[in-house]
């Protein structure tokens, strides 16, 4: 699951033009997080790409 995480964020940091560090705190603030980490979404299955476009889909910018 860590490295699903760390493969989001540096594709989200990617595709927004933002650093990886800023992207890395949002991303563990959001509720995209806690279902990456929750087994029981099971998000981390669609691998990190999906992980990314979960959280932008959800995160206000």
């Amino acid at each position: 699951m860590d490295l699903t995480a760390l493969m989001a964020v540096e594709e989200i940091a990617k595709d927004l033009n933002e650093s990886e560090e800023k992207v890395l705190l949002d991303f563990m603030k959001s509720n995209v997080a806690n279902m990456l980490y929750d087994d029981s979404t099971k998000l981390w299955w669609d691998g990190p790409s999906a992980t990314a476009e979960e959280f932008k889909n959800q995160w206000t910018f």
